[in-house]
């Protein structure tokens, strides 16, 4: 898999969301800290990923699909419609899942951040002792974990273990695989933070 690949599929796997050079680098495991600058220009210059400053630095976001073949250019269109049917998922599926967590909880959950974590998390409660993230994935290519999805996974982990909030959670859409799996492997190492998933019909369910 090229670098250019790797930094398309990690964007992909935390969108809407966007992310620094650094931030790329980290989760994609790419050394180069200028091998990603230059990827990531030469990726703009395509328009296969868009750039927004925020203060003094570079965010980047991704603009098409998940497993674009980077040699068929012609597929550009077909790719971007398909990512902003998908981003449009994500956004739906956010609501869904305030929805239905806050059902669950008997409480609002409201975009909101903590002093401790600089972080904005997707759910606050009001009294901040319940907080959340939601994720939508999907399987790459149809096949295959992307190491990228587990280490943003890991990293969602850890800040909801900083908050040290009595219910710490993440709410997965789309596909159940990719939680299951990550929790089959490393679940063991963080107890507290409580996984579910939560289907396009509504069901929520507990996966630990």
């Amino acid at each position: 898999m090229t670098q250019a690949q790797q930094i398309l599929d990690y964007l992909w796997s935390i969108a809407p969301h966007g992310a620094t050079n650094a931030q790329i680098a980290h989760g994609t495991g790419i050394a180069s800290h200028q091998g990603v600058y230059m990827t990531n220009q030469h990726l703009l210059h395509e328009g296969r990923v868009r750039s927004e400053r925020q203060g003094r630095t570079w965010v980047f976001y991704a603009v098409e699909g998940p497993a674009v073949d980077l040699g068929h250019p012609s597929s550009a269109a077909t790719s971007a419609a398909g990512y902003r049917s998908q981003a449009f998922s994500a956004a739906g599926f956010e609501q869904l899942a305030r929805k239905k967590l806050e059902q669950r909880y008997d409480t609002s959950l409201l975009p909101g951040s903590l002093p401790n974590v600089p972080k904005r998390f997707d759910f606050v409660s009001p009294d901040r002792r319940i907080v959340g993230d939601a994720k939508y994935y999907t399987l790459v290519g149809g096949v295959g974990l992307p190491p990228a999805k587990f280490s943003i996974i890991a990293e969602h982990v850890w800040l909801l273990e900083r908050t040290g909030v009595p219910v710490p959670f993440l709410v997965f859409g789309n596909d159940p695989g990719v939680p299951a799996q990550w929790l089959k492997r490393y679940g063991h190492l963080s107890p507290t933070v409580a996984f579910y998933f939560l289907s396009d019909s509504g069901q929520l369910e507990d996966l630990r």
